[in-house]
């Protein structure tokens, strides 16, 4: 991606302290296809909810401050 685009991108989603993202590697196989497909038919967070473990007593509603989960 151009440097503009990210710019355009970490805008869209308001993101203002880039320190808050983290780069993630993942490899996919059959189980993580799985999870995958699950997560997008369930889900608006797909790859966070997929490829992300849930801390203990973590639930869908503990992000209500508004913040968005992306995975770059």
């Amino acid at each position: 991606m151009s440097a503009i685009s990210c710019i355009t991108l970490l805008n869209k989603f308001n993101i203002k302290d880039v320190g808050v993202l983290e780069e993630k590697t993942i490899d996919i196989g059959i189980d993580e296809g799985v999870k995958l497909l699950r997560s997008s038919l369930q889900s608006k967070t797909v790859l966070t909810d997929a490829f992300l473990e849930k801390k203990a007593g973590e639930s869908d509603a503990s992000n209500s401050s508004g913040a968005h989960s992306i995975v770059i």
